[in-house]
């Protein structure tokens, strides 16, 4: 995972660098986008990436190549990973 500094302070990570720490947090982080953008995992991909104030102020994925790229990529991948199943 990739924490920012306020990121990671919000949840108590007290060394980012410590790997439980870091994927505990980011996941609580992704949980709390999901249910922010109310299951909506496009949104919640965008927000990790971006920023929720970002995905707010354009009300979806933002304009941005590489959050779009993003976005795209990751939900590629959990498709792909859905249809083995």
């Amino acid at each position: 995972m990739q924490l920012l500094p306020e990121t990671a302070a919000r949840y108590s990570v007290a060394n980012i660098f410590d790997p439980k720490q870091n994927i505990e947090a980011g996941a609580q982080y992704l949980k709390d986008l999901l249910s922010r953008y109310r299951g909506n995992v496009k949104l919640a991909l965008a927000a990790y990436n971006a920023g929720p104030d970002v995905v707010d102020r354009y009300a979806g994925i933002p304009p941005y190549p590489e959050t779009q790229k993003y976005v795209s990529r990751i939900t590629a991948s959990i498709a792909k990973d859905t249809a083995k199943n």
